[in-house]
């Protein structure tokens, strides 16, 4: 798009701009000479005092759109293909992942044991089968020599057998009928033997098939439980449910339903600028449309949406954002810089024009009332373009003409001299804590009855791997123990007899008394180790998230949890900000009191996406800022002493979103909006008040400032 040199000074990167300009009030509109000089002249009556004039006069008449936008990668959403029970965020915002790996896990219950143990299963019939072919390998070698033997035999009888018209035929043949039964039953051995050989190679073949069948099915289910990232990405939100009087993320033991938007990837190959939705007959319509960023232009490119993806996105979400594509060859853009799109139609300085109001509309046909100084008469003019306010006048009307007008000019008391200054926009809020990698820590003890001895950790404290986090002690079975040792004792005994038999001959029938005892001794070793254990210990280094409210002498089941243990490397302060004025990359400022009762300050980065920007189900309200180790360390130690309650209420969060200097200020008491056009009243140096439009770039909680229409030095009044 072709290059602009009006506007001269920097826009402000804000997410809320006020648009300049509306489209055309009208344009090459009104009635020819000929048409107007056969009119008759209406005389009015004059009118009321509350009725008032305006100087048709030469201004500047800006037709713009503007509006905010940010900076953001190219999002994608992941919706979950089944209902599951919520388990663990596998990934963690701002972690980089890879397409097809797990995002999120569900709750797989027995399923780890049924595919560990089909698995197992699997591994045995394949071993199983080396055994029964080296076995039937030996045994078709045997049957394959008695068949060689009883030909061999076979062709001697037959070289001796008499002509069958001999006298001694029949007595010969009786004498030796026996020995052709050799013979004839080892060739119909080999051939049962290589029939039932291939009908256990196609049933095993089947079985095989049928329990790979079963693990996949069993690994599908288990995969079904998952979130699976379907591209390559950065976690940038994360899906949550509503509690009834907050939002919170997902913790375990959540019901996620199917097809529910549960997470977010950014792309962060590719910039986009994401802002209100725009008509794209908007962007037709300009002559330049581009980004402006602390002032600096940049290219743009629209991506408009079909009708059809309108509605659906509109139906799905409620809003539709607008995209574009922005060129940053030199990578100048961060992603959360907030930007300024502008769809320039048209600029024209020092038109004549008349406020809008002054004009009035009969059929296609415009006529505004002139004032000759004692009465109105109605006058056709031919219009330009608007800015909503004024409306520029093609002819019809000269220069100091008065003209009727409802509008009423402003004026006011209070003055001020427009000079130059800074704007800025700040964040301030109060973080909490957040761990969303934390694990369940549980009672692994699955062989005897199991009482809670101690609880050895508090919320919030740092453990290491390996470290006790609960004592126990476990009655064990001293029966089911014996019975077990007395088994493995009889196994051994008959494992020495084959041995003595003949270990060669008797292999087979020894290797397999060798996997029963192998199991059994597997079995009674978790007996006693269960029964000895002391301890539940830490898995990883982390912080103690959750800790049980158990007393000393509480039954715990196999697999109770007792609390949850988060890794102490994706720790995050998670803060409110329905309003999105933090989003992915913005850098803000974490300060705390380490345990000395020293307030320290770190700068952090967000890692959540701006939630305007994402669709309603992943809308949460809250940003999410990532902490280095040592000072998610440092919060956590501090809180250990009162309860983690300490930690939660003195994280404090601040950020300078933007800031740019040396702008020329408006106040924004002196500010009036039409049409999306900002408006001040100027004092000329005659005391003479007039409207004079400008275009902003951006605001903060005082001022406007002005990209065009207003130079330092201007003096301006308000009410």
């Amino acid at each position: 798009m072709r290059k602009n040199n009006t506007l001269k000074r920097s826009f402000l990167s804000a997410v809320a701009l006020f648009a300049m300009g509306s489209a055309s009030f009208c344009t090459a509109c009104g009635k020819n000479a000929e048409e107007i000089a056969e009119e008759n002249i209406v005389l009015l009556d004059p009118v009321s005092v509350a009725q008032t004039c305006v100087a048709a006069e030469y201004r500047d008449i800006f037709d713009y759109k503007v509006t905010g936008a940010v900076c953001c990668p190219a999002l994608s959403e992941c919706v979950m293909d089944t209902s599951l029970t919520f388990s663990a965020y596998e990934k963690t915002p701002g972690e980089e992942v890879k397409k097809g790996q797990v995002l999120i896990s569900g709750d797989t219950g027995d399923l780890d044991q049924r595919i560990e143990d089909q698995s197992k299963h699997i591994t045995e019939m394949e071993e199983n089968r080396v055994d029964e072919l080296e076995q039937r390998a030996e045994s078709m070698q045997k049957t394959e020599s008695s068949y060689w033997e009883g030909q061999a035999q076979l062709e001697d009888l037959l070289k001796a057998q008499p002509e069958e018209d001999s006298p001694i035929y029949d007595a010969w043949t009786t004498k030796h009928f026996m020995e052709f039964y050799g013979p004839t039953m080892a060739e119909l051995n080999l051939r049962r033997a290589k029939q039932q050989n291939k009908e256990n190679d196609e049933l095993y073949a089947l079985d095989l098939e049928r329990q790979q069948q079963i693990l996949t099915e069993l690994q599908r289910e288990k995969n079904n439980k998952m979130l699976l990232a379907g591209r390559d990405g950065v976690v940038m939100a994360l899906g949550f449910v509503n509690r009834g009087n907050y939002t919170d993320f997902y913790r375990s033991g959540d019901w996620i339903g199917e097809n529910t938007i549960s997470m977010a990837l950014g792309d962060t190959s590719v910039k986009q600028l994401r802002c209100d939705y725009i008509n794209n007959s908007d962007i037709n319509k300009a002559n330049d449309v581009y980004a402006l960023v602390d002032g600096q232009r940049f290219e743009v490119h629209y991506e408009p949406l079909s009708s059809e993806e309108y509605e659906r996105v509109e139906e799905k979400n409620g809003k539709v954002y607008g995209t574009f594509s922005v060129e940053d060859p030199e990578n100048v853009i961060d992603f959360g810089t907030f930007a300024t799109i502008v769809m320039e139609n048209e600029h024209k300085q020092g038109v004549l024009a008349v406020p809008t109001d002054c004009i009035t509309r009969d059929g296609d046909d415009y006529y505004v009332y002139l004032f000759d100084g004692n009465s109105y008469s109605e006058q056709p003019v031919v219009c330009g373009i608007s800015d909503g306010q004024y409306t520029e006048i093609l002819s019809g009307l000269e220069a100091g003409d008065m003209v009727k007008a409802e509008f009423k000019q402003s004026g006011g008391s209070k003055e001020a001299v427009l000079t130059t200054g800074s704007v800025h926009s700040d964040f301030s809020a109060t973080g909490f804590l957040y761990y969303p990698s934390a694990k369940r820590i549980i009672n692994p003890v699955q062989y005897g009855t199991t009482y809670l001895d101690e609880v050895c950790v508090k919320q919030y404290q740092q453990v290491k791997a390996g470290e006790t986090i609960a004592k126990i002690h476990v009655v064990s079975d001293p029966v089911e123990i014996e019975r077990t040792e007395r088994e493995i004792q009889r196994l051994n005994e008959q494992i020495a007899w084959y041995i003595n038999e003949g270990e060669k001959d008797n292999k087979y029938q020894i290797k397999s008394l060798r996997k029963q005892l192998e199991d059994k001794q597997e079995y009674v070793d978790k007996l006693k180790n269960n029964a000895a254990t002391k301890e539940i210990r830490a898995e990883f280094d982390g912080v103690i998230t959750e800790i049980t409210d158990r007393k000393p002498g509480e039954l715990l089941d196999y697999k109770a949890s007792i609390g949850r243990l988060a890794d102490d490397q994706s720790c995050f302060v998670m803060v409110e900000d329905t309003d999105g004025k933090l989003t992915y990359g913005t850098t803000v400022k974490v300060s705390y009191q380490d345990d000395s009762g020293n307030k320290k300050t770190e700068e952090c980065q967000v890692v959540t996406i701006n939630p305007l920007l994402l669709d309603k189900s992943l809308q949460s309200g809250e940003a999410i800022v990532k902490l280095p180790l040592e000072v998610a360390a440092e919060i956590a130690g501090s809180s250990r002493n009162n309860e983690g309650w300490w930690s939660l209420s003195r994280v404090n969060i601040e950020a300078e979103l933007r800031t740019v200097d040396n702008v020329l200020l408006v106040p924004k008491a002196a500010v009036k909006e039409v049409n999306r056009t900002l408006y001040v009243t100027v004092v000329e140096d005659n005391g003479v008040r007039r409207q004079q439009a400008f275009v902003s770039g951006g605001a903060d909680s005082n001022n406007y400032w002005v990209v065009t229409g207003l130079t330092e030095g201007t003096k301006i009044c308000w009410e």
